[in-house]
């Protein structure tokens, strides 16, 4: 099977044929998109990095996570308060 030249999500550099990647499946619910997207990635290190594309790419989604759970809680925090004000 013939694969066409992917890109990574995370560098934007080509990922040969040949090279270890991951791909994520990314469902966004619109009106016109009833297909998934995917994404792509680099799985192993590569010269100079310490991790791969995909951890990269992890990690930040688990900031991202954890930082909006957290501003979440915060809010939840401040609002009771208000209420216990009333």
């Amino acid at each position: 099977m013939f694969l066409s030249s992917q890109q990574c999500s995370y560098c934007g550099s080509t990922i040969e044929p040949g090279e270890r990647w991951v791909r994520e499946k990314i469902f966004e619910p619109t009106l016109n998109a009833r297909e998934p997207r995917y994404h792509r990635y680099h799985a192993d290190v590569s010269d100079g990095q310490e991790v791969s594309c995909w951890e990269k790419h992890l990690v930040e989604k688990e900031i991202v996570r954890a930082t909006t759970r957290a501003a979440f809680r915060s809010y939840q925090a401040a609002a009771a308060q208000k209420l216990s004000r009333m």
